[in-house]
Parts: C-alpha cells; sequence; structure tokens
C-alpha cells in the first residue's frame, strides 16, 4: 500500500536561543531557515560546532606533526609516502616461515652450495623460524634480530656467522618484495682476527 504524503513525518529543525535571559525555542522547516535565524541570534553561530572543532583540533596535529618533522629535515609529504611504502611491504610480506621455506628451496635449486653449507644454512635459519616463524617479515626489526642473537650466548664469531645467514634470507625478502630493506644491515658489524 504506497504511503501518502500526510503519514510521512515532517523534519523540522529547533533553533534553541536565550532572550532577555528566558529559554526559547524557535521551529522551522528548513534548515536554511534555521541557521539564518541562528546567526541573528548569534553572529558567531557555527553551523556545526562539532565538525569545526574537529577540524580545529586536525589542524593542530597537522602542525604538530609537521614541526616534529621539520626537526629532522623532513615534511608531511616524506612522511606519508615512507608510511606508504612500509604499508605496501606489510600487505606483500609473507611469515618468516614461509621466506625461509622459499630461500632454502631456491639456494638448493642454484646448486651454488656444498651440502655442507646447505645444512649449515638450514639448521640456522630453522632456530631463527623457531623464535619468529609466524610473524611478518616486514616487522622483524634489527634490534629484534640482535637481542635474540645476543640471547644464544655464542661467540662473537658464531653470532656474525648466524647473523650472515639471516642478512642473506632477508637480501633475499627484499628481493621478492617481502620487506622494503634488510633489518639487517643496521647492526652487521664482523669480527675479525687481526
Amino acid at each position: 500500500m504506497p504511503r501518502s504524503d500526510a503519514n510521512q513525518p515532517r523534519v523540522k529543525f529547533v533553533v534553541n536561543y536565550r532572550d532577555a535571559s528566558r529559554g526559547k525555542q524557535k521551529i522551522f522547516a528548513t534548515e536554511e531557515e534555521a541557521i539564518a535565524f541562528a546567526r541573528t541570534k548569534n553572529p558567531d553561530f557555527r553551523c556545526d560546532p562539532i565538525r569545526e572543532s574537529e577540524a580545529d583540533e586536525y589542524a593542530r596535529i597537522l602542525e604538530e606533526c609537521n614541526n616534529r618533522l621539520n626537526e629532522y629535515g623532513k615534511t608531511i609529504k616524506d612522511a606519508t609516502n615512507f608510511f606508504i611504502q612500509h604499508l605496501e611491504a606489510e600487505e606483500k610480506s609473507c611469515t618468516v616461515a614461509k621466506l625461509v621455506d622459499e630461500f632454502l628451496v631456491a639456494t638448493q635449486n642454484e646448486r651454488a652450495s656444498s651440502q655442507f653449507e646447505l645444512d649449515d644454512l638450514r639448521f640456522h635459519l630453522m632456530a631463527f623460524v623457531k623464535r619468529f616463524g609466524r610473524e611478518s617479515v616486514a616487522a622483524i626489526t634489527s634490534t629484534r634480530i640482535d637481542d635474540w642473537l645476543r640471547s644464544l650466548n655464542l661467540s662473537i664469531v658464531r653470532r656474525n656467522h648466524c647473523r650472515r645467514l639471516i642478512m642473506r634470507a632477508f637480501n633475499f625478502a627484499v628481493q621478492r618484495g617481502y620487506t622494503s630493506s634488510n633489518p639487517v644491515f643496521a647492526r652487521f658489524v664482523v669480527s675479525r682476527p687481526v
């Protein structure tokens, strides 16, 4: 059964205001009329004070972020580009376990390493998988890798050997687009006897 206009609820716009210290109310048929009347009672009337205060808050945050970035010679655009690159890498990323599996298969298929080197690679990377296997490759940081390596209580020579193997896996991850950079480079220090 079609609805008649008589059954439609009428939207009304209400303006509450004070006149001679008394609260009053006036009803209007359209929003434009209500806004025009409200401005006659208060020239500073804002159509949507909540939205405008949110805009003021946004402008304050934007200025604060801009000032903080300026300290480093960077702009909001630089920060946006950097963060979008990070998000895109995160979307393409995979788990550490998947990365290590793909890397081991690719290394074995290259046949550039001896069986001993492949076994050594597998042994060290599986220990890495045991700790970080379910995590996204893009989320792994140099600090976390370094902390984990130090927790193994290895000599500096063995720790750096393990770090080199992890670095190779992350180089593979960068080539595959699973992460935008290799986190191992930030902390990689080789200790060689003189």
